[in-house]
C-alpha cells in the first residue's frame, strides 16, 4: 500500500514540474517575443543577409498584412522581404522605384532604417501608430491620345487626391525628409502640372490639351491621401502622333 502511494505522489509530483517547466517557456517566449517586437534596428540590411537584425525586421513588418502578408519570420532578407520593404517606403514617401543599388528601394538603407525605428520607438505596431501612415496604392493605369491631346485615368486603393506630370523630357523626382526619416512634404517633380480639382475619389481621370504633335510626351502619377501620405507611379510615356 505504501509503495502505491509514493507512486502516486512521485507522478502527482513529476506532472507539476513538467507543467511548471511549460508555464516557465511560455513565459519566457512571450517575454522574448515582445522584446524582439520592440528591439532597435542597429545596421542597415540588404537581401542576402541573416541573423537577429533581420528578424526584428521581419517582427516589425509583420505586424501589417498590407506591407508584409506573407508574414514570415525565419532571419533571412530574401525577396519577400525586399517587397514588404518596398511597400514601407512606399507607404511613407521614402522611395518607390529603382533598385536596392541605385535609389534604396528594398533595401534598408539610413532613411528607411530611421523611419522604422522612430515607429519602433512609437509602440512597436504599424497597426498602433498614431495617425494613417499608408499611402494608397495606384492601379489600372491607362492613356487614351488624339491628334493634341492625352486622357490619363487610374484608380486608387482609397479616396485620394491625384496629379499628373509630364514634359517633353524625362521626368524626374526628389524628396525632403524630417529627421525620422519620413517625408516631409510632397514630392518635387520636374515638368507641368495637369489641371486637376483637388478632390478626393477612387477614380480618376486627367485630361492634358493642347499638345504638340509628333512628340513624345512623359508622364508620372502622384496620388495624396487626406493625411499627405504620398505614392507615385514609375515615369511612364506616350506620343502623340
Amino acid at each position: 500500500m505504501n509503495t502505491k502511494t509514493d507512486l502516486q505522489k512521485n507522478k502527482s509530483l513529476i506532472g507539476i514540474i513538467i507543467f511548471s517547466v511549460l508555464i516557465v517557456a511560455i513565459l519566457a517566449l512571450s517575454f522574448f517575443g515582445i522584446r524582439n517586437a520592440y528591439a532597435e534596428i542597429s545596421t542597415q540590411l540588404d537581401i542576402g543577409d541573416r541573423g537577429s537584425e533581420v528578424t526584428e525586421l521581419q517582427t516589425y513588418l509583420a505586424t501589417n498584412a498590407n506591407i508584409y502578408p506573407e508574414g514570415l519570420v525565419t532571419g533571412y532578407y530574401g525577396q519577400l522581404t525586399k517587397a514588404a520593404v518596398e511597400r514601407f517606403q512606399t507607404s511613407q514617401g521614402i522611395v518607390s522605384q529603382g533598385t536596392p543599388a541605385t535609389t534604396g528601394y528594398g533595401r534598408v538603407g539610413p532613411m528607411t532604417q530611421a523611419s522604422i525605428n522612430a515607429k519602433l520607438a512609437g509602440g512597436g505596431n504599424t497597426n498602433t501608430n498614431s495617425g494613417d501612415v499608408y499611402a494608397p496604392t495606384i492601379k489600372s493605369v491607362n492613356v487614351n491620345t488624339d491628334n493634341n491631346g492625352a486622357s490619363i485615368t487610374w484608380t486608387a486603393s482609397e479616396a485620394s487626391m491625384g496629379k499628373v506630370y509630364y514634359s517633353t523630357s524625362p521626368i524626374r523626382i526628389s524628396n525632403t525628409f524630417d529627421a525620422t526619416g519620413r517625408s516631409s512634404g510632397e514630392p518635387v517633380v520636374s515638368g507641368t502640372l495637369a489641371q486637376h480639382d483637388g478632390l478626393a475619389r477612387v477614380t480618376h481621370t486627367v485630361n492634358i490639351n493642347n499638345l504638340a504633335s509628333d512628340t513624345t510626351y512623359y508622364y508620372l502619377v502622384a496620388v495624396f491621401d487626406s493625411s499627405k501620405n504620398v505614392s507615385w507611379t514609375t515615369p511612364d510615356s506616350f506620343r502623340i502622333n
